[in-house]
């Protein structure tokens, strides 16, 4: 949130951070309202929004290989964990 906004000093604007820093992945990104907002192509912006996803579904992948095959499980485990696979694919 933009305090004391200054059209004439930007310098001189406050922000004022509404969420703060966590561990783990954030839920949502704004990089591509930024992104539209800054006057990057749609074009761009698109390219950038598919590879996002593809890299989070390789992202999702990789987990459940590790979690299938980086340790023992046991049968019920293993089950929840195909269940996942085939959200993924």
């Amino acid at each position: 949130m933009v305090e004391n906004e200054n059209e004439e000093d930007p310098s001189q604007e406050t922000v004022t951070f509404l969420y703060k820093f966590a561990s783990g992945a954030c839920p949502k990104s704004y990089g591509f309202n930024a992104a539209r907002l800054a006057g990057i192509s749609s074009n761009i912006i698109r390219v950038g929004y598919n590879k996002a996803v593809q890299l989070e579904k390789e992202g999702e992948r990789r987990k459940l290989f590790y979690q299938l095959f980086g340790k023992r499980q046991n049968s019920s485990d293993i089950a929840s964990l195909i269940e996942q696979i085939h959200t993924v694919l």
